[in-house]
């Protein structure tokens, strides 16, 4: 059974519009699913690679990734190797950063 890690989450100096922010990093592994917010806005992703690291995004319920069972897609930027941010849109409901070597990845909606 998957874990989904919660959320750290506060308010941000830049001019009031992100609401929720999250840092961590990743050695060699699949992190925890991380939740995201239902919010009206793109959700950012900031990714500092180790050797790689590859976002993965899921449209999944909470039930589903516990479960084991959610479908997982990779972000729009694939697989990186240098530092890299991008923006999803949409209704997703959780994240996952898969590094090799120590990445570490922050995301803010």
């Amino acid at each position: 059974m998957k874990s989904m890690k919660s959320t750290s989450s506060g308010s941000s100096n830049l001019s009031g519009q992100l609401s929720f922010r999250h840092t961590e990093t990743v050695t060699d592994a699949t992190s925890e699913a991380l939740s995201v917010p239902a919010m009206d806005r793109e959700t950012l992703i900031v990714v500092q690679p180790g050797t790689s690291a590859t976002v993965q995004y899921t449209l999944s319920s909470a039930e589903a990734i516990e479960a084991d069972t959610a479908i997982w897609i990779d972000w729009p930027a694939g697989s990186v190797t240098e530092q890299t941010s991008d923006a999803i849109s949409g209704a997703i409901t959780a994240l996952r950063l898969v590094s090799v070597g120590v990445s570490t990845w922050e995301v803010a909606k």
